[in-house]
């Protein structure tokens, strides 16, 4: 099958603007596991990219998309509008569900209707709008809402009081215009699950993620890597299941198809908390996928043969 492989390429690692952006490395792990898989992958580049010659879209007949967008809160959905609009069936979700999986706030907003446990959590449009008696319980963590990557976040993200509060929130707004949501700190141990499939999606075991041991923060969002790690909880039945049961529950609220991440953190007593879902995850070999690879003893270019297994499924191709 020929598959066209539709991405934003980062030619700058140190600009925070293509944090989210794949380095060659990961399009050419990308494109290997894709021809292992006996297909054909031929690269179409970016949005602008199908803009400046649609006619390449006429050559494949079907787009693997792992293409983030350059700008704005729609930026994810800019692909999967136009292969929509060229009438290119693709690999993901559509650009409601990757346009609102970028909204932090609005997810969690989603999670809460659905009986999930999130932490308390506020946003805020600007420093200004930062109420003066604040309503949440410190340590907090202000992240910007509608970034990705770990952009914004960094040892200096959690903070315990609210002079730190208000010179953390106006930094981070200088760095990251835009809102910014502030969530109480849940401070033990860091999970992800991946997701993948349709009707039924099936979520994998949790992943732990190594916490700093200083900031407890995950090992993807501090830099300079610290001395020393933690992975403080034991993942028994119990957590496996209920991060299982949250993940699958905000894939099926947000609509999400054939794949996805959810982000998750877990206290001291074992409950599991709802932080973020990504409908649009890295396929970086060293990432969760290729954690989950790893862990199941399998070749990378299996885990993608599922993705795009269920995506075939989906479409009714061959």
């Amino acid at each position: 099958m020929k598959i066209g492989l539709v991405y934003d390429l980062q030619c700058d690692p140190t600009d925070e603007r293509q944090a989210e952006f794949d380095p060659p490395a990961t399009l050419d792990v990308l494109s290997g596991a894709l021809e292992e898989l006996g297909h054909r992958p031929v690269r179409l580049g970016g949005a602008h990219d199908i803009l400046a010659r649609p006619q390449r879209l006429k050559d494949v007949e079907l787009v693997f998309n792992v293409a983030e967008g350059a700008d704005g809160p729609c930026r994810e959905a800019w692909v999967p509008t136009l292969l929509e609009y060229y009438g290119v069936p693709y690999v993901g979700s559509d650009p409601l569900t990757l346009s609102v999986g970028l909204d932090k706030a609005l997810c969690k907003r989603l999670a809460m209707a659905e009986g999930l446990l999130t932490p308390r959590w506020i946003s805020v449009a600007h420093p200004r709008a930062l109420p003066r008696r604040f309503p949440l319980s410190f340590p907090v963590i202000v992240k910007p809402c509608r970034e990705g990557s770990g952009r914004g976040i960094g040892a200096g993200a959690v903070v315990s009081t609210s002079e730190a509060l208000a010179q953390r929130v106006t930094w981070l707004f200088g760095c990251c215009p835009g809102p910014i949501l502030i969530e109480e700190f849940i401070e033990w141990a860091e999970v992800t699950v991946c997701v993948i499939g349709n009707d039924p999606p099936v979520a994998s075991p949790p992943i732990q993620r190594p916490i700093d041991a200083v900031t407890r923060l995950a090992y993807h969002v501090v830099d300079p890597p610290p001395s020393q790690w933690e992975c403080p909880v034991e993942l028994d039945d119990a957590v496996d299941q209920e991060a299982r049961r949250i993940a699958l529950g905000m894939v099926n609220a947000l609509r999400v198809r054939d794949v996805a991440r959810i982000d998750l953190r877990i206290d001291r007593e074992g409950r599991v908390y709802f932080l973020e879902i990504n409908p649009l995850p890295s396929f970086a070999p060293e990432g969760s996928f290729g954690f989950l690879a790893e862990s199941r003893g399998m070749p990378y270019h299996q885990v993608v043969g599922e993705v795009l297994d269920a995506a075939l499924r989906r479409l009714r191709l061959a």
